[in-house]
């Protein structure tokens, strides 16, 4: 059986990782230039590293735990050692010691190494966007080649537009999505601070969430510096999705002036990455959307959650159905 699989998110790869260990011919296409989709990050010249989307690993003993943890190489993965606190209108305190106890891991050089140690190997097809199928005999034509199935992991509307052409559609019209506007920060002056990361569990901030990279992760911030990526909340980003760059940079910077000092008043490195389908607000269910015996399957983050472990299982699960 030869599978394409579209999308190079952690979703596409689980299934392509799971099928071709049962050995099934697997093509991934994806229309960026990276594989991992919102696990991503970015290295900047001068020697701050990034986490733009997903911030950590979470394996919950799902799936993903056993493939990270034993079956891939493991010499770049961090277990996260410093809490979540959480804050209410910039003012922080501890965050819950029952959620904190739960493990977390990343990557000494960015949380994207996950992606690309499960795809190594894998017959992957960047930049090469997919915008049509059309069936072909019992199997499908995806891009100049035939595959015997396919499945879908873009955001559920993306993957709609794929069903469409095919004339088909699935009980999705649920799901809906919600935008975030992620901003990393690099400034030479040092943040010395108990937790990696802030949540505003209300979601009435602007300021969602604040990774500062540095105290997660050893060594994402040049030596007396500090790194920070934060998440601007869905009706923030939402309402300002068209702005510049510039306008979330100086919102973001005057939030950091009030957390941590005038110190961070000015980076050195400002940059913006905009997420239009973040994650899912609202799911539809797996087993209504793939039914047994189909050729054409949907392992999108609308199906089981916007978690990264969550992606991985609909992956996962996507690929035993169709084998």
């Amino acid at each position: 059986m030869r599978i394409a699989i579209v999308g190079a998110g952690v979703s596409g790869l689980a299934a392509a990782y799971r099928l071709r260990k049962l050995g099934r011919e697997v093509v991934i296409f994806e229309k960026s230039g990276g594989l991992g989709g919102r696990v991503n990050s970015r290295q900047h010249k001068l020697g701050y590293t990034f986490d733009v989307g997903a911030t950590s690993l979470t394996p919950r003993g799902k799936s993903i735990e056993k493939v990270m943890l034993e079956e891939l190489p493991t010499t770049e993965l961090v277990k996260v050692e410093k809490p979540i606190w959480t804050h209410s209108g910039l003012r922080t305190s501890p965050g819950s010691s029952s959620k904190n106890s739960t493990p977390r891991y990343c990557y000494q050089n960015g949380i994207q190494t996950f992606a690309n140690l499960l795809g190594d190997g894998l017959d992957v097809r960047l930049k090469t966007d997919i915008l049509e199928i059309k069936r072909e005999g019992t199997g499908y034509r995806v891009g100049d080649e035939y595959f015997d199935a396919t499945i879908l992991t873009p955001p559920i509307p993306q993957a709609c537009q794929l069903l469409w052409s095919l004339g088909e559609s699935r009980p999705v019209a649920n799901v809906s999505y919600r935008s975030c506007v992620s901003v990393m920060l690099g400034y030479q002056a040092e943040s010395e601070t108990p937790y990696h990361a802030l949540i505003d569990t209300e979601q009435v901030h602007p300021l969602t969430w604040l990774s500062v990279e540095n105290a997660k992760v050893p060594g994402r911030a040049p030596a007396g510096g500090s790194a920070f990526v934060a998440q601007l909340s869905a009706r923030f980003s939402q309402q300002n999705y068209a702005q510049p760059d510039d306008y979330f940079i100086d919102a973001t910077v005057t939030f950091l002036k009030h957390l941590y000092g005038s110190a961070f008043a000015s980076p050195e490195v400002a940059m913006v990455k905009k997420w239009k389908y973040s994650q899912p607000e609202s799911l539809a269910r797996f087993e209504n959307v793939n039914l047994p015996g189909s050729t054409l399957l949907v392992a999108s983050d609308g199906l089981l959650g916007g978690h990264i472990e969550d992606a991985f299982e609909c992956g996962w699960r996507t690929a035993e159905l169709l084998a």
